[in-house]
């Protein structure tokens, strides 16, 4: 009966864990180590002895090792029902013995054993389905029934520790596994390869040193790749072995997945080693490489300088991963910015506006805007910052917006956008402090030039004559010292800004609200709903950390309420309480600053900073 309990014991895979407690005080179990006697497995009895010394110092294996028959027979089905994994059927086996044999319970050999086989099974069902919190909270109830030398338990008790942010125990547990005598050279291989999941690669090498000499060699390959991989991902204190690297690369060359070329490539991108970079990146792309793997292609393309090559990369990856979209919206965006803009064909232009206009990229069309602006084609960049001032309203791009209002005369258009957006955008609210300047543009000077300038034909070569005329040098005129009173004069007066320009009632949503065109929504359905806000703010709160507004400058400030009151506002009626949180909760929840914040309807001399403070 014995022979047969043992066999049953290893089909089910827990010899380890049935000896891992010995039965008395005095004397270990020794059911495994007969087991390997009978099996006349040398190898294995060794190793049993070993680890049952070091449990027990002074123990000795029996005399009778191999010779001894096994005995007692009555438990001999059920054991043989848990070795052919049938626990339904062993249960009701064990329900009929206690029908039939009132009295009679099972050995403890037996009790432990399906107890674990059931640990062991709901175990690996809860790490097959990521449900690791579930799974250390079971390892944890039961950590008396785990065993290092039991493989597939100790792993799954391990990643469970180590994906809840128990590192430390997973470590521990993982290297008393690789020192368990149960444990053959196979499966300490595969405890490094799981550890290598959700340890970091620093605690890895110290398991890699607890191995036999050699036996982590077959699996230096996916030791280095978790080394690149730690490196990629700024792990401290790890490098790549210029002999593993090597290696790496000579596998990576041969290995038809694309995913380890460009493992090759991203190292060399972070080592700044561009050429290679380029040519593993390319290498990776050819084998079915993916959209990170054309990410990595384009950036490498464009830190070379080839930026037209790195466009096209991420133009035609654009749709698989957002990150390639929005590359390509930033490569061209610097310069479509310039102020004076290159030359760029229009087909680019085209496919740039496509991809703006479908993903709403507020940097791209502030990019096209102001190169429209600088190309003088004004209409056109109206409507692009409309767009961009409804995706992404940022300082430059509403200044942008503003000032090609007030380059089309759109007076009314202008003063409404200043207003709306004083306490926020200093730079924009300036535009009215400061004059229009009447000196042309530079692409109204080429057009200048094109019109009063004919281009010459050289009368014997044929070709143009591109060079520009001589322009004659203007005579020098000596300077006159400014008076200091008449400086301070200048310095302190007000500019003239009409009352009737600011500051002006406006609402204070934002009415550009522009669908992209890759969707279809209606631009009605984006607006704003209607609803009362009671009086608008003629001059706009102050937002936290905006800078002082330029009429500060001049010696006005502004009263405390956004309403003209002297202390500070609240929210009206038709306003409902700001959750905890937001902007409004958050700057009335800080202490008083003492700064003006609001409008008046009328901008205020300095001198009525002190009592018109918030008390």
């Amino acid at each position: 009966m014995r022979a047969a309990l043992i066999l049953a014991l290893v089909a089910c895979g827990l010899i380890q864990a049935a000896s891992a407690e010995p039965v008395a005080a005095d004397r270990p179990d020794d059911v495994a180590l007969r087991y390997y006697a009978a099996q006349k497995r040398t190898d294995r009895v060794e190793a049993e002895i070993e680890r049952l010394r070091r449990r027990h110092p002074g123990w000795q294996p029996p005399a009778d090792l191999w010779t001894a028959e096994p005995g007692g027979e009555d438990e001999g089905p059920l054991w043989d029902l848990l070795g052919a994994g049938r626990l339904a059927d062993l249960r009701a086996g064990l329900a009929e013995r206690r029908r039939a044999e009132p009295g009679w319970t099972p050995s403890a050999a037996l009790t432990r054993a399906l107890a674990r086989r059931d640990l062991r099974l709901e175990a690996v069902t809860l790490a097959k389905s990521a449900r690791w919190i579930e799974l250390a909270r079971l390892v944890d109830a039961r950590r008396a029934d785990l065993d290092p030398g039991e493989a597939e338990l100790g792993w799954a008790a391990a990643e469970a520790w180590g994906r809840t942010e128990r590192g430390p125990e997973a470590f521990d547990w993982l290297k008393r596994m690789m020192v368990a005598p149960g444990l053959g050279p196979e499966e300490r291989r595969v405890t490094l390869l799981r550890a290598m999941a959700f340890l970091p690669m620093g605690e890895v090498d110290r398991l890699v040193a607890q191995a036999r000499p050699g036996e982590a060699e077959p699996i230096r390959i996916d030791l280095t790749r978790g080394r690149i991989s730690a490196v990629l991902h700024d792990e401290a204190g790890q490098s790549v072995d210029v002999n593993d690297r090597i290696a790496f690369e000579a596998y990576a060359e041969a290995a038809p997945d694309p995913n380890q070329s460009a493992l090759v490539a991203w190292l060399a991108y972070k080592g700044r080693d561009l050429p290679v970079a380029l040519t593993w990146f390319k290498r990776a792309i050819a084998r079915g490489g993916d959209a990170m793997v054309a990410h990595g292609l384009a950036h490498t393309l464009r830190e070379l300088g080839l930026r037209r090559e790195a466009e096209d990369v991420a133009y035609a990856w654009r749709e698989p991963l957002v990150n390639n979209t929005l590359l390509f919206i930033d490569l061209l965006e610097g310069d479509l910015t310039r102020e004076i803009p290159p030359a760029i064909e229009p087909e680019r232009l085209t496919r740039y506006a496509q991809v703006t206009a479908a993903t709403a990229s507020g940097e791209g069309a502030q990019a096209l805007a102001w190169y429209a602006y600088n190309n003088c084609q004004f209409d056109t960049a109206l409507g692009w910052f409309k767009r961009a001032v409804a995706w992404f309203p940022k300082e430059a791009t509403v200044y942008g917006y503003a000032l090609t209002q007030r380059r089309l005369h759109q007076q009314r258009a202008f003063i409404e956008t200043v207003n709306r957006y004083d306490g926020l955008f200093p730079k924009v609210v300036d535009l009215l402090f400061q004059p229009a300047s009447d000196h042309p543009m530079p692409c109204e000077q080429a057009a200048a030039r094109r019109v009063a300038r004919p281009v010459a034909v050289a009368p014997t070569s044929g070709y143009l004559d591109l060079s520009a005329p001589n322009e004659p040098v203007a005579a020098g005129r000596r300077g006159r010292v400014p008076d200091p009173d008449d400086l301070g004069a200048s310095a302190a007066s007000t500019p003239q800004v009409r009352r009737s320009d600011f500051p002006v009632p406006v609402p204070m949503e934002n009415d550009l609200r522009v669908a992209p065109s890759g969707t279809a929504s209606a631009v009605a359905e984006l607006r704003w709903p209607a609803r009362a806000l009671g009086r608008p703010a003629t001059i706009a709160r102050r937002v936290p950390g905006v800078g002082a507004m330029p009429y500060e400058r001049y010696g006005f400030s502004l009263k405390p309420a956004w309403n003209g009151e002297d202390g500070p506002s609240a929210p009206t009626a038709a306003e409902k309480p700001a959750p905890n949180g937001s902007l409004w909760a958050d700057q009335h929840a800080a202490p008083s600053s003492g700064l003006d914040v609001a409008g008046t309807g009328s901008i205020q001399p300095l001198s009525s900073r002190t009592r018109n403070r918030a008390p």
